[in-house]
């Protein structure tokens, strides 16, 4: 095998090289590199690092993603919005009693349009069709729920399942999941919000924010501080 080239990218923890018809990606922290197919694109790639997991790959309208330590392509779809805002993967990140497999990702078909799809069997699990340009998006750890904010500020809940949407609240400035929990913090003109269960989502706590003051919100799954300012 002869390597055509070798990068160092990703702040230095993540490889990638070319051979004549494959393509190489690898995690140095964790000593995992992957070997996939790939046919001679011009070196026009872009790759994009942020899901610890898996490295995306975009070129020319078609994002394609690979799993670290896998040789197989995880799956490819076709998209105009490569932002890592607009793109959320969520691979085995959860145990959930029953799954073993669980890989889904959440994208814009559109400037309207997510689609939702599991990457274990490639089928599209879920659809939205927003009447209002989308800004930001993120699946949960489980990939059962999907937060997504529009142009006009206002944050929407789907329960990928049932697709039931909801729109949680508006105005929102900043938004998060909490790690290793369903809580999520967000933020709009004058107020910290937080859904401690984000399954009831008409039962949110709010703090008042104050100019120049620090809020401080324990989350009940973690006891971890969460900090804002405003």
């Amino acid at each position: 095998m002869c390597i055509d080239k070798v990068s160092i990218m990703g702040k230095d923890r993540y490889l990638v090289a070319y051979t004549t018809d494959t393509l190489l990606v690898g995690d140095l922290t964790h000593n995992k590199l992957s070997e996939v197919p790939w046919q001679g694109t011009g070196g026009n790639e872009k790759f994009f690092f942020e899901n610890e997991n898996v490295c995306m790959v975009f070129n020319a309208g078609e994002l394609s993603l690979v799993e670290y330590g896998n040789n197989e392509i995880l799956g490819t779809v076709r998209t105009e919005f490569m932002n890592p805002h607009l793109i959320s993967v969520r691979l085995n990140e959860r145990k959930q009693r029953g799954v073993d497999n669980n890989k889904k990702m959440a994208y814009l078909v559109d400037l309207k349009t997510i689609t939702v799809v599991d990457m274990a069997t490639g089928f599209n699990i879920a659809t939205v069709n927003h009447d209002s340009r989308i800004d930001w998006l993120e699946l949960n750890e489980t990939g059962r729920t999907l937060l997504f904010r529009d142009k006009k500020l206002k944050l929407h809940l789907l329960d990928v399942e049932t697709q039931v949407r909801t729109t949680i609240l508006n105005y929102c400035t900043y938004v998060q999941w909490v790690p290793l929990s369903d809580v999520v913090v967000a933020q709009n003109r004058g107020n910290l919000c937080v859904w401690y269960n984000i399954d009831s989502p008409e039962r949110v706590t709010m703090f008042p924010i104050k100019v120049r003051s620090l809020v401080r919100v324990i989350s009940i799954q973690q006891q971890a501080p969460f900090y804002s300012w405003e």
